[in-house]
């Protein structure tokens, strides 16, 4: 009894959590670019890259095509020792600076990819900042929706929507709920203010921001943590300054994983940073959302030896599917991803073991990402 009223309590603080969050997704203003204003914005591009040869090229070639002047950005790649022919790649760029991470003094924190952003950001001379990845391709007019945006408004940070390319297998389809979860919640959170969310393969930032918090000074020893614990600090400083892009013409493509060690590996990465978070809210929700995933698996092993049990597993699993379901909605339409709702319902037992994993996994054990071990 005392089990089941312990699930019931979480539950409900769940769903109050996705309410809120859906509320905070119906409230975030869609942006739409126009062709009728003069762009006036210098960017700097900057992108860390590690054995990145295969997708490289791709992204520098949607990079070229902007539909902005090229007088007002610069790309920057940042060669992160890479072991593959990321660097001959780039070379045949003319117009793209390329920096050689090794080629400077830096200390074996393990943060590399901060150090080769903040090397990046020391060379570049736009007034604002956008980060990408080396495997993302950027649309046509995603210059124009954050200048439109900072002409619109003053912003010091924009988050914005990064989305993987079309599924083709289950782990594929896995991943992508789990990450349009996510990028619903980073409306979501941005449009409320009750929290900071972002991703680093879509982020954009004023320089001098990026300069008065100090950089990613405080989290300089950290993997990872190069976009939200950045947002962090610059909300501190400017916390009226934030905005979230929700726009089809900023979304990102960015590649899937390519097997299931290089799914966990990120996202125990990406559970790492849990823990250096200092906002409040985002520790309690991230508690209950763990607590609950937690009780759930509990209640799964459970079912396995009591009939009573699995008729109280099966209904607190369908409320929890049908309340992530009314949340992911709207944010799949956004994307064009509804026909994956469909696989919802069939994956939420593997969804439910994961999220428990990865966080215990993110906080105690090492991991591979790129070729390095880490801590």
């Amino acid at each position: 009894m005392l089990a089941t009223s312990i699930i019931g309590i979480l539950i409900f603080l769940y769903g109050l959590i996705l309410l809120f969050y859906r509320q905070g997704w119906r409230k975030s203003q869609h942006f739409f670019t126009s062709d009728h204003y003069t762009p006036s914005t210098r960017f700097s591009i900057i992108i860390a890259a590690r054995n990145e040869a295969i997708h490289i090229g791709n992204c520098l070639n949607s990079l070229q095509q902007q539909n902005y002047p090229k007088s007002l950005y610069e790309i920057i790649v940042i060669d992160d020792h890479s072991e593959d022919q990321t660097a001959e790649v780039v070379k045949q760029y003319h117009n793209v600076m390329l920096i050689h991470l090794s080629d400077y003094n830096n200390t074996n924190t393990g943060a590399y990819k901060k150090q080769a952003i903040a090397l990046g950001i020391s060379k570049s001379s736009g007034e604002y900042i956008i980060t990408t990845d080396a495997d993302c391709i950027v649309p046509k007019n995603w210059l124009r929706c954050f200048d439109q945006m900072i002409q619109q408004n003053k912003t010091s940070c924009i988050a914005a929507p990064v989305s993987f390319q079309k599924e083709k297998n289950l782990l594929q389809i896995f991943e992508s709920l789990d990450f349009m979860m996510l990028q619903g919640i980073t409306a979501a959170a941005v449009q409320s203010g009750i929290h900071t969310m972002s991703n680093g393969a879509n982020l954009c930032y004023r320089k001098s921001a990026f300069e008065k918090v100090g950089g990613f000074s405080e989290a300089d020893q950290i993997a990872s943590g190069d976009d939200m614990l950045l947002m962090q600090k610059i909300k501190q400083l400017y916390p009226n300054e934030i905005y979230y892009c929700k726009s089809k013409d900023a979304i990102v493509i960015t590649q899937s994983s390519l097997n299931i060690s290089s799914f966990i590996s990120q996202r125990i990465r990406w559970a790492s940073k849990g823990k250096y978070y200092k906002e409040a809210v985002l520790k309690i929700i991230l508690s209950i959302v763990f607590l609950l995933n937690l009780a759930m698996l509990g209640l799964i092993i459970g079912s396995v030896f009591s009939d009573a049990l699995f008729c109280v597993t099966a209904i607190s699993v369908g409320i929890k599917v049908i309340l992530e379901v009314f949340f992911l909605y709207p944010v799949s339409t956004f994307f064009g991803k509804q026909r994956l709702l469909w696989f919802f319902i069939p994956l939420q037992p593997f969804h439910i073991v994961y999220m428990v994993a990865a966080a215990f996994m993110g906080n105690l054990t090492k991991y591979h990402w790129k070729g390095r071990l880490v801590r």
